[in-house]
């Protein structure tokens, strides 16, 4: 190169823009058997992909809710008869990256571990001398559609129920039941972790809550830092998650002295009944299991 030329190969770093708020976000939800998962999936934007692999009686509630929202469920079932359900995955991604009709606003995985499951049918040879690295195929699979589910801009929910177990150094340790090395890894790869319970009002009334910090032993967090707020649990409505978690990331770009920054500008919390708010304490202790009800 002559002295003097400039050279058109790029040094240094790429810096990428701030971004603006975020438009979608990833959810996990995890707890027991009706603790309000599903009727908090279907609680979200839509259309709704729901990627079905709990059997078809699974959305009755759900689809009611969605319809009661004005919003429809577009289901896709997987089960021990679905001949590939790698290439199932593979589907949803392409018809939620290419934009294909119809268009969905949210995506549904329920159930982690069935999903999990149905990939160590397709993909594990039992007693197989390879069978460690088929299980790590799996793992791979499920661990890159939910990272790549993850970027595209759609709302991802994720539903998964409790694998509870003792442990002498930290006692009960509540986690999302997915299996592997998932169970560790996919909390960290999404943006809001919440343990579903339910709750009744002194009328009997059922509300169903989503705990948002760390206690009793679970699994618990928000990147925004809004949704938990003082109690340290919200009521499960994720179109109204979206909203404060959204308006707790939007930066302040007003200049006039006199405007609240738009980040305070939050949306007016779901309605709870008083006597439940006043009867429950703070910091996610309200939701103790004796207060999950089997319905």
């Amino acid at each position: 190169m002559s002295a003097g030329q400039v050279s058109d190969i790029p040094t240094g770093l790429m810096f990428e823009p701030a971004p603006t708020a975020p438009s979608t976000f990833n959810v996990l939800l995890f707890g027991k058997p009706k603790s309000g998962k599903s009727t908090a999936a279907a609680t979200a934007p839509g259309p709704i992909l729901w990627l079905n692999a709990e059997g078809p009686g699974a959305l009755g509630y759900a689809r009611k809710t969605a319809a009661d929202r004005g919003t429809r469920i577009l289901e896709v079932a997987l089960n021990a008869h679905t001949p590939n359900p790698a290439g199932v995955l593979n589907e949803v991604y392409r018809h939620v990256r290419e934009g294909r009709d119809p268009k969905v606003e949210t995506v549904v995985i329920d159930t982690l571990a069935k999903v999990r499951e149905a990939l160590i049918g397709q993909l594990v040879q039992k007693g197989s001398k390879n069978s460690l690295p088929q299980y790590g195929q799996v793992a791979d699979k499920l661990g890159g559609f939910i990272n790549s589910m993850r970027d595209l801009p759609v709302n991802l929910v994720l539903l998964a129920h409790v694998d509870s177990k003792e442990s002498e150094g930290e006692g009960r340790i509540v986690d999302p039941l997915i299996g592997g090395k998932l169970t560790e890894t996919v909390p960290g790869e999404v943006d809001v972790v919440a343990y579903t319970s339910m709750l009744p009002d002194e009328d009997g009334t059922r509300r169903y809550y989503g705990q948002l910090v760390e206690g009793k032993g679970r699994t618990a967090g928000d990147r925004s830092g809004a949704l938990a707020g003082e109690r340290g649990f919200r009521e499960l409505n994720l179109t109204e998650w979206l909203a404060v978690y959204r308006a707790a990331l939007t930066p302040d770009e007003s200049d006039l002295p006199w405007e609240p920054p738009k980040g305070d500008a939050l949306p007016a919390p779901v309605d709870v009944d008083p006597s439940v708010e006043d009867a429950e304490p703070p910091q996610g202790a309200l939701l103790d299991d004796q207060a999950v009800a089997s319905v």
